[in-house]
């Protein structure tokens, strides 16, 4: 039997460390998943996950707000929003005009307000027409309903509006996941 004071002590504590060329390959593997971790972290801070988008534009004195869902999963509800607002009062009629394929994204499809007339144009796109309060300033129209289980990841579409002798057109997309 050994006692302490007969054990052989090594040199160096380090003599297990492996050299540096052994680990080549895992430095490389930490700074590829670091690199990794990085991007997610920017493309969070960016928005490239928000699952709802807003866009705006305005023509003369009318201006158009716009919030759709940029991510949609089948069957979750999803909402199409649109707020008009202008320096003068609405026009008697407003039309909403959608084009086909991003309302296929839409099932159990309602808008509010309830529309006074919709038609489907030969351009691919469904015409909506409804009237906002007398007098009103601004109005808010409601897509609502749930996401379509078809697959497409990504489903593009047009959204056209008529009011005051304006007319505005903005292209929205969609993405669907899993």
């Amino acid at each position: 039997m050994q006692n302490i004071y007969q054990a052989t002590v090594d040199d160096s504590t380090l003599d297990d460390i492996t050299a540096e060329e052994d680990n080549r390959g895992r430095r490389r593997l930490r700074l590829a998943t670091l690199l990794a971790v990085a991007t997610l972290v920017i493309m969070a801070l960016i928005g490239a996950f928000d699952q709802r988008k807003t866009i705006s534009q305005r023509s003369g004195n009318l201006e158009v707000q716009v919030e759709y869902p940029s991510v949609v999963r089948a069957g979750n509800e999803i909402q199409l929003q649109i707020a008009l607002s202008s320096s003068q009062p609405l026009s008697e009629t407003v039309k909403l005009s959608v084009s086909e394929d991003y309302l296929t994204l839409f099932e159990d499809f309602s808008a509010f307000p309830e529309p006074e007339s919709q038609a489907s144009r030969g351009d691919g796109t469904v015409e909506f027409e409804v009237s906002p309060v007398t007098g009103a300033r601004e109005m808010v129209a409601t897509f609502t309903g749930r996401a379509s289980d078809q697959w497409n990841p990504k489903t593009k579409g047009s959204l056209g509006i008529i009011a005051d002798d304006m007319q505005i057109t903005l292209d929205i997309e969609t993405w669907r996941t899993p």
